[in-house]
């Protein structure tokens, strides 16, 4: 019979270097050919809309299913046996989008990054810095968000948890002008970092736009960047506005997009000092199979669940 767990048990067993080190397995694993992402799946049902999304491997035996509505998000964990596991994953998609950056981070930023601009306080702009911190890419971080209080909140709960100089900046701009990675950590449908505020080197994370109608970057940094990449190129065809706005003005080639698993496979980008580079970073279903399958072997482990 299948386990439940529940969020609780998701913050028990899924602590982040574990997490990037298992999101950073699964892509190798891609990128050797033995696993496979699917896309998501958006279907509308007048004012209500499910999404699906799903991923596998051969390195392991397993594969996930993802779906949610509005505000309920569960993922089903499977093997060839059968049904594993059933997981809420309203924490889990926070923690694997945090990883998915830090795996970006390791491959494309410079090796001495670790002066960070963040835009947006959110639950996803917490975990975005927690995975960088625990890959040693965290020494400092400036945060921009709109309104006043939580954004002091944010940066007070942050340094506290991290040990971490954390200060809240007065604008967008100041928080990222002399950062070396940029994070974008907000659902706004128009620009909230522009080109011109990236200094050579940069390093940009842009994770909380992930849908056609939604626009974080200034499209001069797309162009701007010696490598553009996101986590699944098939997926950014039908959800990355920054890059369908160029692709469809015939000023950007999709097959000019690099594929993260690519990079993980090889190790390492090959980049100038003086390079900015880009992960459009979407969430995939490959991500929530890694997390998936490291809780449920935690909660196994733990003897407080019977496997299947």
């Amino acid at each position: 019979m299948a386990i439940y767990l529940n969020e609780q048990h998701v913050a028990e067993f899924a602590d982040m270097p574990a997490v990037v080190a298992a999101v950073r397995k699964a892509f190798a694993a891609q990128a050797r050919g033995e696993a496979v992402n699917i896309p998501r799946t958006r279907l509308v049902f007048g004012e209500r809309r499910l999404n699906l999304m799903a991923g596998g491997s051969t390195d392991g035996g397993r594969y996930a299913l993802k779906s949610y509505g509005s505000s309920t998000y569960h993922t089903l964990l499977y093997s060839e046996q059968g049904l594993l596991a059933i997981m809420e994953a309203g924490l889990l998609g926070q923690i694997r989008t945090g990883a998915a950056s830090a795996v970006a981070s390791e491959v494309m930023a410079r090796r001495d990054a670790g002066k960070i601009g963040l835009i947006g306080a959110g639950r996803q702009a917490r975990t975005q810095i927690l995975a960088l911190h625990s890959v040693g890419r965290a020494q400092e971080v400036a945060v921009f968000a709109r309104n006043r209080d939580p954004r002091a909140a944010f940066c007070e709960g942050l340094a506290a948890e991290l040990g971490l100089p954390v200060r809240a900046a007065a604008t967008a701009k100041e928080a990222v002008e002399g950062a070396d990675i940029v994070i974008t950590a907000t659902n706004s449908s128009t620009p909230v970092v522009m080109s011109e505020w990236l200094g050579p080197g940069t390093h940009v994370n842009a994770m909380g736009a992930n849908s056609a109608t939604r626009r974080e970057l200034d499209p001069q940094i797309v162009m701007r960047a010696a490598a553009v990449v996101t986590d699944d190129v098939e997926q950014a065809k039908a959800e990355a506005a920054e890059f369908i706005d160029l692709a469809e003005r015939g000023r950007l080639d999709w097959n000019e997009v690099v594929p993260l698993h690519r990079l993980v496979g090889a190790g390492e980008l090959r980049r100038g000092r003086d390079d900015i580079t880009l992960f459009k970073s979407l969430g995939v279903g490959l991500e929530d199979l890694a997390i998936a399958s490291l809780v449920y072997d935690r909660a196994i482990a733990s003897g407080r669940f019977k496997a299947l």
